[in-house]
């Protein structure tokens, strides 16, 4: 394979960014994030203030009301996060709207738990005695409950690995009757929705949680039916790792960006539940054929692999911000961790499909020879790239030339150019937790080169 070489200077034909992709778009995209959330919370509070009878009112009842109300915004906006946006994910990446999902729920629990202890301290713990209670306050507690049961679940989903599909459902359900349970609360109690810019609030706020609803559970199936795809291939790539290959059924494909990713679905509906996440492997040039590789991690991936010809199945998707389109760059290096490669093929195979002469590294570490899921290269990548390609496994086999061990400072100097030319490359770093920390503090701490040269995604984060 060519050996990188160090990137020329001055501007380049080949470092503009490809048309359309959306580069400003996702550098804005953090800021206006914050911003949306800042407003979420001033706008009610300020609403709050302009009250005209918030001056009769006690500071433990103003207290709890002001908690309530940031509250309730807070969650809308947990709720609006993982319902699969396009706009937010493909900008903001699924990294850090997932991420940006968990802080703002633990943000409105706490918010939620400091209402209800302003609650009992005008009115004690009689409250909770549910057997003379009106609706309002059952409401309140069916929500309060599933708040305080899906935030724990959640935080330690990771430790205890449950299965996913089950978990996926608890969540959903315990979410819904967070949202569902506070509005009926707050519909129910008369308490600031009898001020009018207080209830334009809250019905705006109910508005947009039916409109969201809507679009998740009934408009995204719905598109998902209308552009279906049809199993071609099967493709055993290695003891555990199989290459699902699909074609676009009555429509030219799904566009997408190489290292984006979709949910899978099987079956001839779309209005189903069970569906899992999978990066998209084959080349962005060529909608109407996406190709999967998959590495058994569990039920589904093993469903997949047992998979005939002829089988329909449907994407939700495309989505993430995970991608070299729209990035000005001398080059590219990819740093990958077992099936973390997924994006990086897809990416290296839109690069060569496109004739893009930039240099490219590729990064690729595993604990043994089947998670080098990249060898099943059929396209002759190394003739068709300036590419230069290494590999590091904890337990190689006999005869074995690459590195051995873990992805070091010293492994990752060695495939790059000198320290002026890495600053005019960018990063993309896609695996297991502990990996994609190492390479970026490598980056960061020990290369200084910028943040907004790398981009990280966990291969597991959804």
């Amino acid at each position: 394979m060519a050996a990188l070489r160090t990137p020329r200077r001055g501007p380049r034909p080949d470092s503009v960014p490809v048309p359309g992709t959306g580069a400003r778009r996702r550098r804005l995209a953090p800021m206006a994030m914050r911003g949306t959330v800042v407003a979420l919370v001033v706008v009610p509070l300020v609403v709050l203030a302009a009250s005209p009878g918030r001056g009769r009112v006690g500071g433990w009842h103003l207290a709890s009301l002001v908690t309530s109300l940031a509250a309730a915004s807070l969650l809308l906006v947990a709720f609006v996060l993982p319902s699969r946006l396009r706009t937010i994910t493909s900008y903001l990446g699924v990294e850090k709207v997932l991420k940006s999902h968990r802080l703002i729920a633990l943000v409105a629990m706490g918010l939620v738990v400091a209402h209800i202890v302003f609650v009992f301290v005008q009115t004690g713990f009689g409250v909770l005695d549910l057997r003379s209670a009106p609706p309002r306050v059952w409401a309140a507690s069916a929500a309060t409950l599933a708040l305080l049961a899906m935030v724990p679940l959640a935080i330690t989903r990771r430790r205890r690995r449950p299965r996913y599909e089950g978990w996926r459902l608890a969540h959903v359900v315990l979410g819904n009757i967070v949202l569902f349970g506070t509005a009926l609360h707050v519909f129910w109690l008369h308490d600031l929705t009898t001020y009018g810019p207080a209830a334009a609030w809250f019905a705006a706020l109910l508005a947009g949680l039916v409109v969201l609803t809507g679009y998740r559970w009934v408009w995204r199936p719905w598109r998902s039916h209308r552009a279906a795809y049809v199993v071609d291939e099967v493709r055993v790539e290695s003891d555990t790792a199989v290459t699902l290959v699909l074609h676009a059924v009555g429509h030219p494909g799904v566009e997408f960006r190489p290292g984006q990713f979709a949910w899978l679905k099987l079956g001839e509906s779309a209005f189903v539940f069970e569906e899992h996440p999978f990066t998209i492997a084959s080349a962005a040039t060529q909608p109407w054929r996406k190709e999967f590789t998959i590495k058994a991690l569990g039920d589904f991936s093993e469903i997949l692999a047992g998979l005939r010809p002829g089988r329909l199945v449907h994407l939700d998707g495309p989505h993430g911000a995970f991608t070299i389109d729209g990035v000005r760059s001398d080059g590219f290096v990819f740093v990958a961790g077992g099936v973390g490669v997924t994006p990086m093929l897809s990416m290296l195979r839109t690069l060569a499909d496109r004739g893009d002469p930039r240099p490219v590294v590729l990064v690729v570490a595993g604990r043994t020879a089947d998670d080098l899921l990249h060898r099943a290269d059929h396209e002759h990548l190394d003739q068709r790239l300036n590419l230069r390609l290494v590999e590091i496994l904890e337990e190689p086999p006999e005869e074995w030339d690459g590195e051995i061990g873990w992805l070091t400072p010293s492994v990752l100097q060695s495939a790059l150019p000198g320290r002026r030319g890495r600053s005019h490359l960018d990063y993309f770093i896609c695996g297991p937790g502990p990996m994609v920390a190492a390479a970026t503090r490598i980056l960061e701490d020990d290369w200084g080169v910028a943040d907004r040269r790398i981009h990280t995604e966990l291969f597991d984060v959804v």
